[in-house]
């Protein structure tokens, strides 16, 4: 349960603006989005951010293994390598990570961004040249 030192917003706008907010919208964004709702500035929604921070509001869940893949897309000219992990058996995405390379070193990077997040787990691959020394 969320508390408030002088409840001026109601709980459910501000956790819906910092889920609007950790989605990829900017503040002034994030602050017209809850205008039909709330009239805040961008500035109470950048001290929402650091009041609650990311880990305070939204509880990690249990996580039994990683299951990483990556795929290769176009952005305009440029190609990139698009890193995900998911959890097989909940299903939801644990991390997303964009990079312009696909070798030992940008799978050891994505791998240890999500043991600190997550913990050490097993992780299933498709088998990659760069997965296993990672």
């Amino acid at each position: 349960m969320l508390v408030f030192k002088r409840e001026r917003t109601h709980p459910e706008a501000v956790l819906y603006g910092l889920y609007l907010y950790w989605m990829g919208l900017s503040l002034r964004c994030v602050a017209d989005a809850l205008d039909p709702f709330v009239k805040r500035s961008h500035v109470a929604v950048w001290k929402w951010i650091q009041l609650f921070g990311k880990n305070t509001v939204f509880h990690r869940r249990r996580v039994t293994a990683f299951l990483v893949d990556e795929t290769y897309i176009r952005i305009g000219e440029y190609d990139a390598w698009v890193w995900v992990a998911i959890e097989p058996i909940h299903r939801y995405i644990l991390g997303v990570y964009l990079s312009r390379f696909r070798n030992i070193m940008v799978a050891e990077f994505f791998l240890r961004t999500l043991v600190r997040m997550y913990g050490r787990h097993v992780v299933y691959t498709d088998e990659g040249v760069w997965y296993p020394d990672a």
